[in-house]
């Protein structure tokens, strides 16, 4: 009994450090904090697509968000058509600029 215990919190401890690191390349990667005062985190209300959620976990580089009455959670982009609840109200997510974009010459 005691070995599942400590299983269990050893489990618990590797999930919370997952989060952690997806989160913290999010922030870093995205810049939402400092482009849009948005920050990204478990428990944050999203909304897109005429539905609101809750983040409740992350899949790499992607948000894992619980919808308002559905029980199936929902692997989502950070920038894909996301507004974030901040204390100024709904802010819209943009991407980032891709640096391997090229910038068409003019003739």
């Amino acid at each position: 009994m005691h070995d599942d215990f400590e299983d269990r919190m050893a489990a618990e401890q590797q999930n919370r450090q997952r989060q952690a690191n997806d989160l913290n390349y999010i922030r870093r990667y995205y810049a939402l904090e400092q482009r849009h005062d948005i920050r990204v985190a478990i428990g944050g209300r999203i909304r897109t697509e005429g539905r609101q959620g809750t983040i409740v976990d992350t899949s790499g580089h992607y948000l894992m968000v619980q919808f308002d009455g559905e029980e199936l959670l929902s692997r989502r982009h950070v920038t894909s058509n996301m507004e974030y609840a901040t204390a100024a109200g709904w802010v819209a997510a943009t991407p980032v600029a891709d640096p391997y974009a090229r910038v068409p010459q003019e003739a």
